[in-house]
């Protein structure tokens, strides 16, 4: 929508406000689109009279605001500019500007000097999308070293993670830890898959176990009205498979002091006046304002954090879980890692009737807008296609002598016997597969040139006719030098080439 101002009588330096608004990145006065890179506000202006001093604008974005330079203009210039943001915000969105709020220019006539707004972003045509997939390989690894000779371990186990298809991420190929197929339990009480090694009687030694996957994740967006349309009445006809979800199960979700958070962050009258979508909006904008992130941190549980009004990505998704399911609203924390070496993170899935699993981040949320007052990263997660989740939950039931043990961040283990554990060591790794080439002639050279290759490792250069099953045909050791690849096609079966990085 476009903005005009009324003209006033001239003064003797009159910087007037023609025209703002939201545009697209280029500058065109538009409404942008939900999952848009940018989000642009512009202002076009008349300049009568000639300011004393240079001036800047300020605009305002939701509770961003920022400054263009500052401008030396002349009597009779016309002048436009913008200013661009990178959001993950949806739903409506106030936007403002101002031209010289610092009082230097000399402007008379302040009243056409500044004006404001809200813009809605376009949502996606359904009520959830996914968008941008890219496919992404990785691994998790755990090494550990026990004390040499230090005797028999009679029993010895780990667990793994194991991803799967949910929310904005859909599993390619997932192998067990070194390949060994069998090691795949369901633990209780949700039937959450993990891989499970159990070693018996084994000298004290060093352990390293690896699994590896092919993702594809996506970046995820959705329409909130849409989304307003789910009710009550069928929230509370859901299905066994979702209301499993919302059973306190160690969550905190009964524990009073998480009822009496609920309840103050709440109208007494949400469920008449607040659809399940915008009640899940408003918790996670209370959890965003109630908590402060601090790495090091006293509790990960929820009623720990919401006591201390401390907590790491953990207690953040931790306490929004716990707040969802209070109002019966099925809810579970996701953990895993953002693409690179070991960058671990949690993050919030919870379910409405007429969609499978949306996505929340409160301490992504909370990094924009501590004060909880826009609802960042909910439901519209532009990062979610370097994020992979390798476990849901936080409470397995394992039939081991450990019992019940928690989410699998990375991978978990413990022993029974007197030996000494001297080192442990975790990591994850998750980084694109990058497709190279598509051909499909019959005969000829091909060569590849890869100018950005790490500094340790190996590329191995693999080929595909589906994307989904891959061959190596050339292996290169690297040390920050571009790689070049030259090999013949002769069978004129469309093919596709990608690297695989190996740390």
């Amino acid at each position: 929508m476009l903005f005009s101002v009324a003209q006033f009588t001239r003064a003797s330096c009159d910087l007037h406000i023609t025209s703002a608004g939201p545009c697209l990145a280029d500058g065109t006065y538009a409404t942008p689109t939900i999952g848009d890179q940018y989000y642009s506000v512009k202002v076009s202006f008349k300049v009568t009279g000639t300011p004393t001093n240079p001036f800047r604008i300020k605009f305002t974005i939701a509770n961003t605001t920022r400054y263009s330079g500052y401008l030396t203009l002349h009597d009779g210039w016309n002048w436009d500019t913008w200013l661009s943001w990178t959001l993950p915000l949806d739903d409506s969105i106030p936007w403002s500007v101002t031209l010289d709020p610092d009082g230097v220019s000399g402007n008379s006539n302040l009243v056409n000097s500044s004006t404001n707004g809200i813009f809605t972003p376009i949502p996606p045509s359904s009520d959830v999308e996914l968008y941008s997939p890219r496919l992404m390989h990785g691994y998790e690894s755990i090494y550990i070293d026990f004390q040499p000779q230090s005797g028999s371990i009679p029993y010895f186990y780990e667990f793994f993670g194991m991803p799967t298809t949910h929310g904005a991420q859909t599993a390619i190929t997932v192998s067990p830890p070194n390949g060994q197929p069998g090691q795949t339990v369901l633990t209780q009480p949700y039937g959450v898959p993990v891989f499970q090694i159990v070693r018996t009687n084994v000298s004290a030694s060093i352990f390293q176990d690896t699994n590896a996957f092919i993702m594809r994740l996506s970046r995820i967006r959705v329409n909130p009205a849409l989304l307003r349309t789910n009710t009550w009445s069928a929230m509370n006809s859901l299905g066994t498979n979702w209301t499993q979800w919302i059973a306190d199960q160690g969550s905190g979700s009964t524990n009073p002091l998480v009822a009496s958070f609920v309840q103050q962050s709440l109208p007494k009258n949400y469920l008449t006046t607040l659809t399940p979508y915008d009640t899940a909006r408003t918790l996670h904008r209370a959890v965003m304002k109630a908590l402060t992130y601090q790495s090091s941190h006293p509790a990960e549980d929820a009623v720990g954090a919401l006591q201390n009004g401390v907590a790491d990505c953990g207690g953040f998704a931790g306490l929004l879980t716990a707040c969802l399911r209070n109002v019966g609203i099925p809810a579970r924390t996701v953990a895993g890692f953002f693409q690179g070496d070991s960058i671990w993170h949690v993050r919030v899935e919870f379910h409405l009737p007429s969609v499978e699993w949306l996505v929340a981040d409160p301490c992504d949320g909370n990094a924009f807008d501590a004060s909880g007052t826009y609802a960042y990263y909910f439901g519209y997660i532009p990062n979610a296609d370097t994020f992979l989740a390798v476990d849901t939950g936080t409470v397995h039931v394992t039939k081991t002598p450990l019992g019940t043990i928690g989410a699998f961040q990375e991978p978990a283990w413990f022993w029974l016997g007197g030996n000494a554990s001297w080192h442990q060591n975790y990591a994850s790794y998750l980084q694109p597969n990058g497709v190279l080439c598509v051909t499909n002639s019959p005969t000829g050279l091909f060569q590849f040139y890869l100018n950005d290759p790490p500094n340790e490792g190996s590329v191995v250069l693999q080929t595909s006719t589906n994307l989904n099953d891959w061959s190596p045909i050339a292996t290169n050791s690297v040390n920050g030098n571009a790689i070049n690849y030259s090999f013949p096609a002769t069978d004129g079966v469309r093919r596709y080439y990608r690297e695989n990085v190996i740390p």
